[in-house]
């Protein structure tokens, strides 16, 4: 039987991730060689399926037993969604005008009507996801896009929101967090922070109040509250427990940065690159000015400026000497 489709309204509108066209023809098994048209008017006595592009909560399986029951009770015609709706399944012969608005052909038109679908999809999704595995306490809280992936054993705790074609692998824990487009590997842990276009490594843990963005982070890693890292590297065991911002820059293994520490990337035209060698300790309140290197094994004492290449092994102190007077 011929299936074509109609354009809709609501046919570009996104939910989690998938336009409401690309929810309609994957649940229906059709690819690129849907055929689609901005009107159509069927043949008269041919068996046809017509459906617009507005109810992507329908599958191929209700349409076959739909198609079922309509031969047994000998129906010709069913229209389906809302009153006005061009969607109908036509059949040669038997009785006419049946109308379905419920279930899988619910039809988006309007914003309450979309909002109904949304939550349909978020259930369905929800729903596979914890059928393969993952452990989802509180499913209602979380919402999870359509092509993210989700190892079976992974935790997606309660308000935790994972986007794009993100990939959370086995053991990995996310609460109240959004993961857009990023992978957080075996055994992580993200709590309270927003990671975007990321590699977090196995064992490592982000948050609370962390942000990543274009950031990989090593295995065992430790990114603590209210630290951004932006375009940058950190090497597997590096640590930067709180209150830091980390761009462009390139960070060694089990390297140490204080809080407050600030790497300065940026000149008011250009971004420069900051690099730090293994086994760095960065202090407290440190301003690491771009470009500049800073050699493995380098101590950098707290409060310091350093707007010069430190070499490695060695101890680097960049400010006034304190100086105590009596009132």
């Amino acid at each position: 039987m011929r299936t074509i489709f109609l354009n809709s309204k609501w046919q570009d509108a996104l939910i989690l991730g998938k336009s409401v066209k690309r929810h309609m023809l994957d649940a229906l098994g059709f690819g690129e060689d849907a055929q689609i048209f901005g009107q159509f008017e069927e043949e008269s006595e041919s068996e046809i399926i017509i459906l617009s592009l507005d109810m992507p909560l329908v599958t191929r399986a209700e349409i076959e037993k739909t198609i079922e029951r309509m031969r047994a009770k000998d129906i010709g015609e069913l229209r389906l969604g809302g009153e006005n709706s061009p969607s109908r399944i036509r059949l040669k012969s038997g009785k006419r005008g049946y109308f379905a608005n419920d279930g899988d052909f619910l039809q988006i038109v309007d914003a309450k009507s979309y909002s109904m679908v949304y939550n349909h999809i978020r259930s369905r999704i929800v729903a596979a996801h914890l059928a393969n595995g993952v452990e989802i306490p509180l499913a209602d809280s979380v919402v999870i896009d359509a092509a993210a992936r989700i190892q079976a054993g992974a935790k997606i705790l309660p308000f935790s929101r994972i986007e794009g074609e993100s990939v959370i692998c086995r053991g990995a824990s996310v609460s109240a967090s959004v993961v857009s487009d990023s992978v957080v590997g075996e055994g992580a842990s993200v709590e309270m922070s927003h990671i975007a276009n990321s590699r977090v490594g196995g064992g490592a843990t982000v948050g609370p109040f962390a942000r990543l963005r274009g950031a990989e982070i090593g295995a065992g890693s430790r990114i603590g509250d209210f630290v951004e890292v932006k375009a940058s590297s950190l090497g597997d065991g590096a640590k930067a427990a709180h209150l830091a911002y980390i761009g462009d820059a390139e960070v060694g293994a089990r390297t140490n940065i204080g809080c407050g520490a600030v790497f300065c990337n940026y000149d008011g035209k250009q971004k420069h690159l900051t690099s730090v060698g293994d086994d760095c300790f960065i202090g407290a309140n440190v301003n690491l000015v771009a470009p500049i290197a800073v050699g493995n094994g380098a101590f950098v004492a707290a409060g310091t400026t350093l707007t010069e290449s430190v070499p490695e092994n060695s101890f680097s102190i960049g400010r006034e000497r304190q100086v105590t007077k009596s009132k």
